[in-house]
């Protein structure tokens, strides 16, 4: 059994470096769907990352939103008094109120208006995660100031402390400054204090977007989420972090216009590559039609032949997956760089890259080789 697979694996190897050009051809043809693939897996998993990215910058085990939240777009909002009774709750160690709204942002220099994402949030540090968010906090001495997202549109201007602006027809100042990157939601995002957020969004203060639950330690969250569903009334949504996570993620890639089209996407390169994969390997085999047939009359079996041009196809998609995911990640670090999405592509969406191409190119492969497989050795001639 092991003889005939070396045998198979030697024949295959053999018949593509017989001619170098040839080869050299069907690996650039078969590196093309690589990188095309490896681009689009890395954007939509980018996309997932990112659109739930500011949660990240806190630390919480549960978390209360409206019963109607769908995302944190517009996730509407519940009255504060929500916290007090929660707190009540066995195993809540502390509740941090998180507020989120579409606003603009005015640069006073050019008047240019951009629309921004403003992010209001409790003075308690305890739950901020982000070392430069939590600094920031310490700067947020006056009602007009506010943190700004380093990766905001250069429409902003000027982000540097101290640079004055509008948001709302409100003047603001810069007090310091974080990196998020939000673009799915605004041009930019902007952090201020609770206690300001209302006098800058004009929400009621009584109001709140959502709230982050904080647990006491050895508490199961399981058990904590069960009490605070049933202690809340209905007008709230008690979810784990992994739960709020899922639901953003889902709902930005089914139901939001780009996340659709990221996900739609990456099936047509699928698709795409697919085809050309058959368009190369089919190439391959027709031009050795008459080597397979030999092959068939000198007594190989059809499984055998068929395994030789599994076995091309496989070599071909090895050959030209480490060229082509290297200009992949050369793409998508420029990406990166340019966008701040996270598109570096890590090992472990290399080895998915490779397990989508290896499928790919055993689906082109067998589609391929079926000329082999109906036709008679004599009927090969022709």
């Amino acid at each position: 059994m092991l003889s005939r697979i070396r045998r198979c694996l030697f024949i295959a190897l053999a018949n593509l470096t017989q001619r170098k050009m040839r080869l050299l051809v069907a690996l650039a043809g078969t590196g093309v769907p690589i990188v095309l693939l490896a681009l689009q897996i890395a954007s939509l998993n980018a996309a997932r990352i990112q659109v739930t990215r500011l949660y990240d910058d806190f630390t919480f085990d549960l978390v209360l939103v409206p019963y109607t939240y769908q995302f944190l777009y517009a996730g509407g909002t519940f009255d504060r008094v929500r916290f007090n009774q929660a707190h009540a709750v066995p195993g809540v160690a502390d509740i941090f109120g998180l507020n989120v709204d579409t606003n603009r942002w005015t640069d006073l220099e050019t008047m240019r208006s951009s629309s921004l994402l403003l992010i209001g949030i409790d003075e308690q540090p305890g739950f901020v995660r982000d070392p430069e968010m939590a600094q920031g906090l310490g700067s947020l001495t006056g009602t007009r100031a506010v943190l700004i997202d380093e990766f905001s549109s250069s429409d902003y201007g000027k982000l540097a402390n101290g640079t004055e602006a509008n948001i709302s027809d409100q003047a603001v100042e810069i007090a310091g400054n974080y990196q998020l990157g939000l673009f799915f939601y605004a041009d930019g995002s902007a952090i201020a204090r609770n206690t300001d957020f209302p006098q800058l969004s004009g929400r009621d203060p009584r109001t709140v977007s959502i709230g982050l639950v904080q647990l006491e330690n050895g508490a199961d969250a399981g058990v904590v989420k069960a009490a605070l569903a049933g202690a809340l009334p209905n007008d709230v949504r008690v979810l784990t972090k992994s739960e709020l996570i899922a639901q953003e993620r889902t709902f930005f890639l089914t139901t939001k216009p780009l996340g659709i089209v990221l996900s739609t996407s990456m099936w047509i390169a699928f698709g795409v590559g697919a085809v050309i994969l058959w368009q190369v390997l089919s190439a391959d085999i027709v031009n050795r039609v008459k080597e397979f047939a030999t092959m068939k009359a000198m007594g190989f079996s059809q499984s055998f032949v068929m395994g030789v041009g599994l076995a091309q196809a496989s070599f071909l998609a090895l050959g030209s997956f480490l060229p082509a995911i290297a200009i992949a990640a050369v793409i998508l670090a420029t990406i990166e760089r340019l966008t701040h999405l996270p598109t570096a592509l890590t090992p472990e969406l290399s080895a998915n890259v490779l397990a989508i191409v290896l499928v790919m190119c055993m689906l082109a492969a067998f589609s391929a080789v079926r000329r082999i497989a109906r036709a008679a050795p004599a009927e090969l001639y022709r």
